[in-house]
């Protein structure tokens, strides 16, 4: 499992794995934390030029996913025992990130986990791309959850257009999860969401249905 801001993240979903395994919850997991340089450049697929959001960052995510792809997931792979069942987690801009893997690199990873994704960057040139993945109906098998909190304004807006068109255009080769915390600030939807998540993607992994 591959954590962004891995500094912030990572041992929080190694501890929530390792309990879950424990009580044959989840499968036991490698867990990657992967901390950026630059984290709304490395994350962000497209550069800003909303003048709500930081404008002229971002546009490094391609080349961020190209050095998870080449680089990063062989190193893994070489120095690990594992099983080439990769899942990517992230919150915020990182969940962005989650959303541009799912559609432009759609078999380097076979989950993907993303708490409060910031959809509405510049002009959600993201969320369209991956509706327009979604309704190709060529989906490579995935489970993709989603979350959301208290959230309001364009954040919530955009979010709740993308996951309505996720959810009526997904084949049946997409396992989707959905979750709004409506008492939960954005700064805490991962850790409110990640019980859920993790128990849902291993009913996904066990060929469960996830509820």
């Amino acid at each position: 499992m591959y954590v962004l801001d891995g500094k912030l993240n990572a041992q929080l979903v190694a501890s929530m794995l390792a309990r879950l395994a424990v009580s044959q919850g989840a499968r036991e997991h490698i867990v990657v934390g992967i901390e950026p340089a630059n984290r709304l450049h490395d994350f962000a697929p497209t550069v800003n030029t909303d003048p709500r959001g930081p404008v002229g960052e971002g546009g490094g995510a391609p080349a961020f996913i190209e050095y998870l792809e080449s680089e990063l997931i062989p190193e893994v792979n070489s120095q690990y025992r594992t099983s080439g069942y990769n899942t990517l987690a992230g919150h915020s801009i990182a969940g962005l990130f989650v959303i541009h893997a799912f559609h432009s690199r759609p078999t380097l990873f076979q989950a993907h986990l993303a708490f409060s994704p910031a959809l509405w960057w510049s002009t959600r040139a993201t969320a369209q791309r991956a509706e327009q993945y979604v309704m190709s109906g060529i989906i490579t098998p995935s489970f993709l959850y989603l979350n959301i909190g208290n959230e309001a304004g364009e954040m919530k807006s955009v979010y709740s257009g993308f996951t309505n068109t996720i959810a009526r255009n997904r084949s049946v080769d997409l396992i989707l999860q959905l979750e709004e915390f409506t008492d939960t600030p954005h700064d805490l939807t991962m850790t409110a969401g990640l019980y859920n998540a993790l128990t849902g993607l291993n009913q996904y992994q066990q060929g469960q249905k996830v509820h």
